[in-house]
């Protein structure tokens, strides 16, 4: 049953990101870092809201050359799919996740990076025990920004995850799989997509 003040705080939500495409670069740059000890950081929300959130963010952030929070490579699912996951979104405004199928931790984006540890912390409060994510593999060693983060919180490389032949092409061996883009092989490529557990 939904109360007048979840339906009252949904409200702030959609208000908050029906203008949020309209918005000045400069404003989207100002949101706040959110504290992980702060336990109303993030409010679920309906999952068309959620895709309306993050497209946006997203084409805001490409628009204005900002790869480095590495939203051009995020997944964003058709919102009906959206819907059958938990999504929330930050009282910041710039910060979001789901949980699919009951544990797994998909479309993270926080366009503050601070806000990664009282995302994380959120999400493991809501279930997240999976996860997978860009890395680089450089002399045997997996290494990267988002590896980093997702290591803080006690995340690791789920070496039981095989779901392919050593030798194939991107098989998922040991948790880690070649990059795959466009269909190109890449031998001197260091990307490589790696899953995590809790």
């Amino acid at each position: 049953m939904i109360t007048n003040s979840i339906l009252n705080r949904i409200n702030i939500l959609l208000e908050d990101y029906s203008d949020l495409g309209k918005l000045p670069a400069e404003k989207l740059k100002r949101g706040f870092r959110l504290m992980p000890e702060d336990p109303d950081n993030f409010v679920l929300v309906d999952g068309r809201v959620f895709h309306k959130a993050v497209s946006r963010i997203r084409v805001n952030d490409i628009a204005r050359g900002d790869r480095a929070k590495g939203l051009d490579t995020l997944t964003i699912y058709p919102p009906n799919d959206y819907k059958k996951m938990e999504c929330y979104l930050g009282k910041n405004n710039s910060s979001g996740y789901c949980i699919a199928h009951g544990d797994e931790l998909v479309s993270v984006f926080s366009t503050q990076g601070s806000s990664a540890k009282a995302l994380l912390k959120d999400a493991i409060k809501h279930n997240a025990k999976r996860l997978d994510c860009f890395a680089l593999r450089i002399d045997g060693k997996i290494k990267g920004m988002l590896y980093d983060i997702y290591s803080s919180v006690g995340f690791k490389i789920d070496k039981h995850k095989n779901e392919g032949t050593p030798g194939e092409p991107y098989a998922i061996i040991g948790g880690i799989s070649d990059y795959v883009e466009h269909d190109k092989v890449h031998p001197e490529d260091e990307r490589v997509v790696i899953f995590m557990v809790l």
